[in-house]
């Protein structure tokens, strides 16, 4: 009887090691998935949170230094360009950060400094509350903007048209063959001719 009772007691002592052990493995490996899925997430760079808006682009603001900005840009890759690349004479660096090289935003910093000066939305997945983007047409900025005109940037031979309420200029980097305006002074906007000429990039200042 005394034997019968404990093979009775060794058989559940084993079923009972069995089953903690499964719930190990089960635990482990749920806490493992989830890790796998939290890796993954903070690997995608989410566009929804870099609203285009007045001196900045989600969290990133002009005057910012630009290691605090890169906290928030950590999907992306990082590579060094000229300054002038993006209008800005007088030297200078402009750091451009690329999502699986596709160039998703620009930081250009004061010279001699890394307070940034600038922002540059290169990204057509960047948007304004409006809906505009790069890439968006002339015609498409005119639905939100009827007014706007369209300028000359006589020191980079391109085009741009203004939202001076939130400081931003819609870059379009035409030549005298395909310019959106037509020019009978220097510096003075035109009425857009060619409406469908998309935008290059949106610049914050």
């Amino acid at each position: 009887m005394k034997l019968k009772s404990l093979l009775i007691l060794l058989t559940l002592f084993q079923f009972s090691c069995k089953d903690k052990k499964e719930k190990q493995v089960e635990t482990w490996n749920k806490r493992v998935q989830e890790f796998k899925i939290q890796t993954k997430k903070s690997n995608v760079f989410d566009f929804q949170k870099f609203i285009i808006s007045k001196g900045k682009i989600g969290e990133i603001k002009i005057g910012m230094h630009i290691n605090d900005a890169e906290k928030f840009l950590n999907q992306l890759t990082k590579t060094k360009a000229e300054a002038y690349d993006f209008g800005f004479d007088g030297g200078g660096f402009a750091y451009i950060y690329s999502l699986k090289n596709q160039p998703v935003i620009a930081l250009i910093p004061k010279r001699d400094s890394d307070e940034i000066l600038a922002i540059a939305a290169l990204s057509k997945n960047l948007k304004m509350n409006n809906g505009l983007h790069p890439e968006s047409t002339v015609a498409e900025i005119r639905q939100k903007y009827p007014d706007i005109k369209v300028n000359q940037d006589i020191m980079m031979d391109w085009e741009f048209m203004q939202d001076e309420k939130n400081n931003l200029q819609f870059i379009f980097m035409t030549s005298e063959n395909n310019q959106i305006g037509e020019y009978s002074e220097l510096e003075i906007p035109s009425e857009p001719k060619r409406i469908d000429i998309k935008t290059d990039w949106i610049e914050i200042r």
